[in-house]
């Protein structure tokens, strides 16, 4: 897998599906915390189009509070840029290889799987990666404990896609759709509810 090309793929059909949103859509909540559509959207654009010293600088202002920053930045975005003009932003900067300080390029690639779907599953309107997209995200995630808290959420369980070859771990077994058991996994409690197995009461308590 050439992450950097499956990248500039993945962005450019998101930004497809982006495009067939209705004016609605973009203000309903996501799966994203607080934030809406419109603002996860925004916030996806900060790591193809902020260059490092401006995120540096930003991290700086924000007392290095990293969910400050977001904040900033998703408020600056949400208000200079409308929906088109996110569209076209998706789009335009697709092969960007920025890189945020402290983030490998997982953690890059991740933020495009993940958010992706808290914008589709909120919506109701499917989007799709290809399945290995979704493969690489879990094997970043289940090592991951910064933000994601995915390490702690999934020690000691056995993870199991019913949909792809991908299994993790040992333990009482957690399975379900790809999509889903990465979505439960980053901490998505929506998600859970598509799983299964003797251990998802376990997962669903973290």
């Amino acid at each position: 897998m050439d992450t950097w090309t499956s990248l500039k793929n993945g962005r450019e059909a998101f930004a497809d599906y982006l495009a067939t949103l209705q004016p609605d859509d973009w203000d309903m909540p996501s799966l994203c915390s607080a934030w809406s559509v419109k603002e996860v959207a925004a916030h996806m654009l900060v790591i193809p189009t902020k260059g490092k010293g401006e995120i540096f600088r930003n991290f700086l202002g924000s007392g290095f509070n990293l969910d400050k920053m977001n904040a900033k930045f998703v408020r600056q975005i949400s208000a200079s840029m409308t929906p088109a003009q996110i569209v076209a932003a998706t789009r335009s900067s697709a092969g960007s290889h920025g890189r945020p300080p402290g983030l490998a390029l997982p953690g890059v690639f991740n933020e495009l799987v993940v958010h992706s779907q808290d914008i589709a599953v909120a919506v109701g309107r499917p989007f799709a990666l290809p399945t290995e997209d979704y493969v690489a995200s879990l094997e970043h995630l289940k090592n991951t404990e910064p933000v994601f808290k995915s390490k702690s959420r999934v020690a000691g369980l056995r993870l199991r896609a019913t949909d792809a070859d991908w299994s993790n771990g040992d333990g009482p077994l957690v399975e379900g759709p790809i999509v889903q058991l990465a979505l439960a996994v980053a901490g998505r409690p929506s998600a859970i509810a598509q799983l299964s197995g003797n251990g998802v009461a376990a997962f669903r308590s973290r």
